[in-house]
């Protein structure tokens, strides 16, 4: 595990159930409480990160007239021309 010399402290309350639960999961996986921590909070994040890329992919499918990008074909055709090798 990597070591952040910029990284935040937060001090987070949990239930006695779930407190048990983590740190059995953190000995049996060799990692620390502080690890599992941090690897479900990237995992909610990346899950955040796509649902909005669907949802924004979502609303350009909606509308096909307003999503078209027909109208850039041949300018992207030209540069791509003239910059080939």
């Amino acid at each position: 595990m990597a070591i952040f010399t910029d990284a935040k402290s937060l001090t987070v309350r949990l239930r006695p159930d779930v407190y048990e639960a983590a740190t059995h999961i953190a000995r049996k996986s060799g990692h620390s409480l502080n690890y599992l921590v941090q690897q479900g909070l990237e995992t909610l994040i990346k899950a955040e990160e796509e649902r909005e890329m669907v949802e924004a992919a979502t609303l350009l499918g909606i509308d096909a007239a307003e999503s078209s990008v027909e109208f850039a074909l041949a300018s992207q055709a030209e540069v791509a021309l003239h910059h080939a090798p």
